[in-house]
């Protein structure tokens, strides 16, 4: 296939840009992701770039992952090798990895603490050192993350700085916020600092989502490449992590010489659902104005805003619409996507799921499910993969010692602690000098060396590290292959072995990964709960943060009250704009926007802004919007 085959005027002039920086500025259903995919095909195969030559970056492994299949499936056929296509934490962990020896600022080896581990060790063992709550710790890291972010180097707590630099280094970790932030330092201060390939094209995507920080890497690399920017300032909804818009809107003055570049022809919306879209974006009066277009010939579509009396008639309404487009236009279940703004205890997915399934639909709920890494014997069995590539992982030695059933408490924990610190050693060594000589931990040591050498047996059922990594270059199945061995042992429950395995496998997929010790770096650098999984077989239900990048041909808004759309006043107001501009453009040919006068409901009726109140009122985004309300049960009447 030819690069430019399919492709629009606007699309090709994009994708064949050569000779400056550049943005391509894309609204959504514009073909982004299809005219970044053949720019790398073009570079490739009508420029001659070598791949090692090329760097990909985007903000979600999701994202990343949808780029990779695509350029492989364009690449693969021809015998191509894909450049490097990489997350910015992935990327930046490679790079602090190859040039480990002269960073000094950081642990060694580079271990990157997940989610599970940074919250249930990291964060609450500072909290009993500082005797305070987790969510005054909770607020410690999110202002040092802050000020990575935006570097804006303002924390103002010695006391929580000292007990963290003591606690990272007897337990040897660096915590995923922080990668971007010690690549850019690194690249400041270390003059042999080397990136893994010399890159002389660099394309990022969803450059709206990226930080400060992350913008100051990437002008870095700018420096000696060629930079191509992909995004849309109207979707920039990563607020809570400093996404700066700005930057994409600055970027012909950062970068020069630059081109701007548009794509003007929306393929997805109908015409109304794209018209509505852009009156949300447009109060924005500060907006970057671009051209968005629906495809010449494009449906106009169908836009309804309904309104319920209660969330009982709104979850039945809902239902019945579901069942009238399978019924009468013939969708599949995934064509149909339901979008909620907030769904902490699933106080909205469960109402709506019972109303679901009571018309025999099936359904299913990614708002706010937890990962099946949560689980205990989830993290036992990642804890054994950690410790098999690396015996001296600290977190994943403390994490067995916390999981698993053999009556260690928190005093043990704590001895092992206070040991490493007042010997200046690690976690992993005070544990040797324990199993070596117990009387070191007065009452507890004889029964935590026994422990060890249980853990110890277990480990030694499978292969040594080495044995697990020599073959570097094998497909991933065989690496998972030997995690199921593993798992057989390690987790009895069948169904959660299954669960933890078809996850595993998703995660090395969408990382390309194909050793254990990638797959953990994979799973430590990944912002897993910003991105989304879909049923195939099912109508999904998910935040709308969680939408982005998916689209269906029939949208579900619901509870589109101002309580809860806007979540947040203020500064954080034009990200909730941003984010109901975004989940409206996510339909292709229906789009229905629900809306309660009361909610009754304790659970909904004690959650959004105005907690409490059972009178409810339409979002101040459609206050003036050209759509009128209808009346949801006379609508629903009218399609009998």
């Amino acid at each position: 296939m030819a690069w430019d085959t399919d492709l629009l005027n606007d699309q090709k002039q994009a994708a064949s840009h050569i000779g400056s920086h550049a943005r391509l500025l894309a609204g959504p259903g514009t073909g982004k992701t299809l005219t970044l995919t053949r720019r790398i095909v073009h570079l490739i195969n009508e420029q001659d770039v070598s791949p090692d030559e090329i760097l990909v970056l985007s903000f979600t492994r999701a994202a990343i992952h949808e780029l990779r299949e695509r350029v492989n499936s364009e690449l693969e056929s021809q015998g191509k090798r894909l450049p490097r296509i990489s997350t910015v934490h992935s990327f930046a962990l490679r790079q602090l990895l190859k040039n480990s020896e002269i960073i000094s600022t950081l642990p060694r080896p580079l271990r990157i603490a997940d989610d599970w581990e940074e919250r249930w060790i990291i964060q609450e063992d500072l909290k009993q050192r500082l005797n305070t709550r987790i969510k005054e710790i909770q607020g410690k890291f999110n202002l040092l993350s802050a000020d990575w972010q935006t570097l804006v180097e303002s924390f103002p707590d010695p006391r929580f700085l000292g007990a963290w630099h003591e606690h990272r280094e007897i337990y040897g970790y660096t915590l995923r916020a922080e990668l971007v932030y010690q690549l850019k330092r690194a690249l400041e201060r270390e003059l042999d600092f080397k990136l893994e390939s010399n890159f002389k094209y660099i394309l990022v995507d969803e450059y709206q989502d990226l930080n400060c920080c992350d913008l100051a890497v990437i002008k870095a690399l700018g420096d000696r490449s060629e930079v191509f920017c992909a995004g849309d300032d109207d979707q920039s909804i990563y607020g809570f992590r400093f996404a700066y818009p700005e930057g994409i809107r600055r970027f012909t003055e950062d970068y020069v010489p630059s081109t701007s570049l548009e794509l003007e022809y929306c393929k997805r919306c109908d015409k109304k659902i794209l018209d509505l879209g852009l009156f949300i974006a447009n109060l924005d009066y500060e907006r970057y104005p671009k051209p968005l277009k629906p495809m010449p010939g494009s449906d106009e579509g169908e836009v309804h805003l309904l309104c319920f009396r209660d969330q009982e008639q709104e979850a039945k309404g809902v239902a019945k619409l579901c069942r009238y487009l399978l019924d009468t236009q013939h969708y599949q279940p995934a064509d149909i996507l339901i979008l909620i703004r907030i769904d902490s205890n699933k106080r909205f997915s469960s109402i709506l799921c019972a109303a679901l399934e009571s018309q025999d639909l099936p359904v299913a709920v990614s708002a706010d499910a937890g990962s099946p890494l949560d689980y205990d014997d989830s993290r036992i069995l990642l804890s054994i993969l950690r410790i098999l590539v690396n015996p001296e992982d600290h977190l994943a030695w403390r994490t067995l010692l916390k999981l698993r059933r053999n009556n260690i408490g928190d005093e043990t924990i704590l001895g092992i602690y206070n040991l490493a610190d007042s010997e200046g050693i690690t976690f992993t060594a005070a544990l040797g000098r324990i199993e070596d000589s117990p009387e070191i931990l007065p009452r507890l040591g004889n029964k935590l060396a026994d422990e060890l050498k249980t853990i110890r047996q277990l480990l030694a059922q499978f292969e040594c590290h080495e044995e697990l990594e020599e073959h570097e270059g094998n497909e991933s199945n065989e690496m998972m292959d030997k995690i199921s061995q593993i798992a057989e042992v390690v987790i009895p429950d069948e169904g959660l072995r299954n669960e933890i395995f078809t996850y595993l496998t998703r995660v090395a997929e969408a990382s390309n990964s194909s050793t254990i010790a990638d797959l953990g770096t994979a799973i430590s650098t990944s912002l897993e709960d910003k991105e989304q999984e879909v049923d195939k077989d099912k109508i999904n239900i998910m935040t709308m943060h969680k939408a982005k990048g998916l689209t269906a041909k029939a949208v579900f808004i619901v509870a589109a009250e101002d309580e809860y759309i806007p979540l947040q006043l203020g500064e954080k107001e034009g990200d909730e704009r941003r984010l109901f501009y975004v989940s409206l453009t996510r339909a292709e040919h229906h789009l229905y926007i629900s809306y309660c006068q009361w909610r009754t409901s304790l659970q909904q009726r004690f959650s959004g802004r105005e907690r409490g109140k059972q009178r409810r009122t339409l979002t101040r985004f459609l206050a003036d919007a050209p759509i009128r309300p209808e009346d949801g049960q006379q609508y629903l009447g009218s399609l009998n």
